[in-house]
């Protein structure tokens, strides 16, 4: 199964767009970490499963939302109520009392995954605005293959590209 994971577009609907038209009818669901700026009535939005982020003022997503896919429990979240800036310590309290299998955050905007006593940590990096070590991509996303054994993980560039020095096999 295939899940496609982005973040903090900050009111960039084409983009969502485009990514949606390419990898929608690949995979299993589209996941949005918030900060979209963008509601639920907009045609960018259709599809993607979205949590409210620090800067969606006024819109009416959920905190926290947790999918069960093939067995595989999904919880996502935006991360800014969770300390994610800091430590893990919260979201990990969070993917326990969920059962999460794929605990993934946004916030940041820097991209980033680990399997942490089995469950995979994913923060697909901003799509918009990135931030650190790769911020000169121009925006990223990931793409997740989850089988019985392993988390696969591919992080694609603005241009939706992979980035081959970005794909991550992670035992679970």
């Amino acid at each position: 199964m295939k899940l496609l994971f982005v973040s903090d577009n900050h009111g960039d609907a084409a983009i969502l767009t485009q990514i949606k038209e390419q990898f929608g009818p690949a995979v299993a669901a589209l996941f949005h970490c918030g900060d979209s700026n963008l509601p639920e009535s907009d045609p960018a939005m259709a599809g993607y499963l979205t949590v409210i982020g620090n800067t969606d003022w006024g819109l009416n997503y959920l905190p926290v939302i947790s999918r069960a896919l093939e067995k595989v429990k999904i919880v996502v979240t935006h991360g800014h109520e969770y300390q994610v800036n800091t430590t893990l310590t919260p979201l990990m309290l969070l993917a326990k009392e969920q059962g999460a299998a794929i605990m993934a955050f946004g916030h940041t905007h820097q991209l980033g995954c680990e399997v942490i006593k089995g469950t995979l940590y994913l923060n697909p990096g901003s799509i918009s605005q990135p931030r650190g070590q790769y911020a000169y991509l121009g925006g990223t996303f990931a793409v997740v293959e989850v089988t019985a054994s392993a988390f696969h993980v591919q992080y694609y560039d603005r241009n939706l590209t992979p980035v081959p020095e970005l794909s991550f096999h992670l035992a679970r």
